[in-house]
């Protein structure tokens, strides 16, 4: 039976991992996209400016303060969501990068152990070749040929 090459398995392995996470990657990016897009929408709202008239009342002055701080905690809670996002993108891109580097590991080594066996399989050619040339050059010695 033929001894099989492990890195062949390891190198196919590291693959499917490397392409999960280039996959986990693009989705982290797409949420922490999504993430920015609302941050940016919340913001530009909160800055419009609104009419308050000339003289406020009361009622419409607390009414406008609690718009405010209401705007204000959309926006906040925004921001931390786009930060959650952030650290979650820079995590997927490092997981990504290992990954990457560790298909790239393996597949060096598939290609060194590769390289090894058809080194092997040239050296048992060439003696096998020299057997034959000797069992030749006994035989023709011999008068056989």
């Amino acid at each position: 039976m033929r001894k099989r090459n492990p890195f062949t398995v390891l190198t196919r392995l590291r693959a499917i991992e490397e392409k999960q996470a280039r996959a986990s990657l693009a989705n982290t990016r797409q949420a922490h996209e999504r993430a920015r897009k609302k941050l940016e929408e919340l913001k530009e709202r909160h800055r419009e400016s609104i009419d308050v008239g000339e003289i406020i009342g009361a009622v419409n002055l607390r009414s406008l303060q609690l718009r405010g701080l209401g705007s204000h905690e959309m926006v906040t809670a925004a921001a931390n969501v786009y930060q959650q996002s952030e650290r979650a993108l820079h995590a997927k891109s490092d997981a990504w990068r290992r990954a990457a580097a560790d298909l790239d590991a393996a597949e060096r080594l598939d290609d060194k152990k590769k390289q090894e066996m058809a080194r092997e399989a040239a050296k048992s050619a060439e003696k096998a070749l020299d057997d034959l040339m000797g069992m030749l050059h006994t035989r023709n010695g011999d008068g056989l040929i």
